[in-house]
């Protein structure tokens, strides 16, 4: 993220690599960690939606880096020379350019392809993207390799556009770092720009000066990956470092400075993981420093647990000082920190949890950047929950993240393809907030609505399957949903609002949510969904989503409490919710059993949800749901969930999906109904009188001695259709000023007291009166 404020172990590691030869003689790696880059695009090229367009014909395999930096050159501090070569693997056929993306500011040399040089006039730029012809003509999926050498002086901050800069510490001296994020990658290395083709595979060497051999060493290099070499030639020093995992180029990263360097191992699931600081030299104390980002090995760990081992557990995991820019910023495998923020746990944590969310798995277009903030602003609190074990502090984080969020309700997390196309449209905007703050919200509630095993273990698996490749909001959706066993695309069109490079569908403003609540019997609470409201400008017709309630039996100083969550899905639906969702329950009414009896029920203060609302007693509030968890007799207690026990006269009542379908056990009158799903109610030989509403899709099982009595505005009547007997009624009334429509066939074998114009039938649909 750009985060915002509020010697060598000579450890062995072993890769499973294919070694290829190149046309120019050279070896290259390329770990089989990769084979389909992004899974989830239509596109027969999908390595082809970097923002600028560049290397649409080929996947980028490897890169064999060579820079030359001197942070105290006295004429040219910023100067940068090197060269990068490109293995890669045409995806079309007839390939005779490949296109780069490199700032103008920074001079071509020339280019090297196989084994020769290219002619000049086979070099050319337009703006910032440098075209390469090849003077051959390559065939789809052909590997190759070509090396691009360069020089020049990257170009200086402009608004949110850091690149590769330097800067003075009054310790350390003059130093180099660089910070890509969005689109500065360019500015000082020729790389192909997209998040959808990572680089499989990267060598990284840097030179830079060496006092050497009396005076103490001078500069240090800090990158990605293993460092695996770093030989003194004179004056000069070579560090060389080694990445096997799948990186995009934007978290490619170099600094040059004076570092302290402090090494640390960490055992991840019987993997010793390195962990390494590089540190400014001349501080005053270095004990503070170390204590807060040993913390982070402890987060490390229990991170490791909760969504997958580390991801890069082969390399090594660190934090650098001297980030220019931002608080933080998460190059894969060590993390550039602000001098600033080097004692900041939020600031650690948050660039520590992006190693999964952002750079394991990266979200595929900047679209989507929420994927990787979102996440890494929801670790700030859940290192207090669950690393720290301060739930106070939790709560003030979360509680700030939720103010902040209900206060951006003009923007969605999801960012459209008008507010993208540079980096200060997506840092100098509110969408560079939204991303973070809503984007938190958005996590805490998929939390809720799952609750802990569920949450974590959709996770792991998107973690696990999307390892070293790109996602949308659409791909961390399907993995919910997986686990959920049903689909909660509703939630996130209405609080993300969009998913990749396409249409906007929701995502701007927040619910007003009233509850209303009773506790008809001891141990015993009812809830109601008031009607929603939302805040101006909102694009969402309706907010799919968790409502969470703390129940007390105190206004406060309470002895015993709960917190409970459900999930709103419109029309009357609800769901049981915090352990996965139940099947909806019509009537707008859940039922929930409690070890004792509510007096006060508190909306949200926990700051779990991206909504406001309110919870209020009323005087009479009783639903009844049936479970059949004993049997199909309407008149047994325990077949009823929750409280109440069976429905008296006139009562709510709501069939849920369940294996014993009920059969009433006399006649009896009803408020109203809904029949969820495929579920049945058997009338026997009964009659069943609706003083209200039919709701759901679900039947009734008529026989030949049954009757309805319909009241009220009923809804649609659907019958069973097994035989005969089934669709039939012994009599059917719809009295003075009620209503209903017929669904589907219906034999009425007694008399028919019904008003032909309050009775609706569908097209094709038979009433038979015998």
């Amino acid at each position: 993220m750009k985060s915002r404020y509020y010697c060598l172990i000579p450890t062995l590691f072993f890769f499973q690599t294919i070694i290829a030869q190149n046309s120019d003689g050279s070896l290259f790696y390329h770990k089989g960690l990769n084979p389909n880059k992004t899974i989830h695009s239509a596109s027969p090229t999908p390595e082809t939606t970097g923002q600028s367009g560049t290397g649409s014909n080929i996947d980028v395999l490897y890169h064999k880096i060579y820079w030359r930096i001197n942070p105290d050159s006295s004429l040219v501090p910023k100067y940068i020379k090197g060269s990068v070569q490109t293995n890669f693997k045409t995806i079309v056929s007839n390939v005779s350019s490949i296109t780069f993306d490199l700032r103008s500011v920074l001079v071509v040399d020339s280019v090297k392809f196989r084994g020769a040089k290219l002619p000049a006039g086979n070099i050319t730029r337009s703006g910032n993207i440098l075209t390469i012809a090849l003077g051959a003509t390559l065939a789809n999926d052909f590997i190759d390799s070509l090396t691009i050498f360069y020089q020049g002086v990257p170009p200086n901050v402009v608004g949110a556009a850091e690149g590769f800069q330097n800067g003075t510490d009054a310790g350390a001296g003059k130093y180099i770092m660089t910070l890509s994020e969005s689109y500065e990658d360019r500015d000082w290395w020729p790389c192909k720009a997209d998040m959808q083709d990572k680089i499989d595979s990267m060598d990284i060497t840097v030179n830079v000066p060496w006092a050497s051999p009396t005076a103490a060493d001078t500069f240090w290099v800090a990158s990605n990956g293993r460092l695996v070499d770093s030989t003194i030639n004179g004056t000069s020093r070579t560090f060389t470092f080694k990445t096997r995992y799948p990186i995009a180029s934007y978290l490619v990263c170099v600094s040059v400075a004076r570092f302290n360097r402090y090494y640390r191992v960490v055992n991840i699931n019987g993997t010793n993981v390195q962990v390494v600081y590089n540190l400014f030299k001349g501080k005053a104390s270095y004990t503070t420093i170390l204590s807060k980002m040993d913390s982070m090995n402890l987060t490390l760990a229990s991170f490791s647990n909760k969504f997958g081992d580390y991801p890069f557990k082969m390399e090594k995991h660190g934090f650098y000082d001297g980030l220019l820019g931002a608080g933080g910023m998460e190059h894969q495998t060590f993390s550039a920190i602000a001098t600033s923020a080097l004692t900041d746990s939020r600031t650690l944590a948050h660039e520590l949890m992006h190693q999964w969310f952002g750079d394991n798995v990266t979200f595929s277009t900047w679209n989507d950047l929420w994927l990787a903030e979102g996440f890494a602003r929801y670790s700030e609190p859940l290192y207090y929950e669950i690393v720290a074990n301060k739930p106070v502090s939790a709560y003030y984080v979360r509680n700030a993240l939720k103010n902040a969020a209900l206060g951006l309700n003009a923007q969605s997390a999801w960012i459209p393809n008008s507010s993208m196309g540079n980096s200060d449209l997506i840092w100098y905007s509110n969408y560079g907030t939204t991303v973070y703050e809503r984007g938190a919200m958005i996590v805490s509630m998929l939390r809720l609505i799952c609750g802990d095993a569920k949450f974590y273990q959709a996770l792991t698996n998107y973690q696990t399957a999307l390892a070293g490749k790109s996602a949308t909001t659409d791909s961390l959706k399907n993995y919910f949903n997986a686990v959920l066993g049903t689909d909660i695309s509703g939630f996130f069109d209405d609080y993300v609002g969009g998913s990749g490079s396409g249409t906007q569908v929701g995502g701007v403003g927040n619910p007003v949510n009233p509850v209303s609540w009773n506790s008809p019997a001891a141990n015993q609470l009812v809830i109601q969904m008031g009607t929603q409201t939302k805040t101006g400008g909102s694009n969402v017709s309706y907010f799919n989503g968790p409502v969470v309630l703390h129940v007390t039996n105190a206004a406060s100083g309470w002895t015993k409490d709960t917190t409970i969550v459900f999930y709103d899905w419109g029309s009357g639906n609800l769901s049981y919710a915090g352990n996965g969702l139940s099947a909806p329950v019509g009537g707008n009414i859940l039922n929930y059993t409690l070890s004792f009896t509510p007096t006060n029920v508190f909306f949200d203060d926990s700051a779990r949800t991206l909504s406001t609302g309110s919870a209020t007693k009323v005087p009479s509030l009783v639903g009844y749901v049936w479970s059949g968890a004993t049997s199909s007799a309407w008149n047994t207690a325990s077949n009823w969930a929750g409280c109440c026990g069976v429905p008296p006269s006139n009562a709510e009542v709501t069939i849920a999906t369940t294996v014993n379908q009920p059969v009433l056990s006399g006649s009896l009158t009803v408020s109203s109904i809904t029949i969820n799903g495929s579920n049945t109610l058997g009338v026997g030989s009964n009659t069943l009188t609706i003083n209200s509403a039919v709701k759901g899709t679900g039947t009734f099982t008529g026989s030949l001695s049954s009757a309805l009595i319909i009241n009220g505005a009923a809804g649609t009547l659907n019958f069973t259709q097994t035989s005969a007997v089934t669709r039939s009624l012994s009599g059917l009334t719809l009295n003075s000023g009620s209503s209903a429509r017929l669904g589907n066939a219906l034999e009425v074998t007694g008399p028919v007291n019904v008003n032909f114009a309050n009775l609706m039938i569908n097209t094709g649909v038979n009433l038979t009166i015998k």
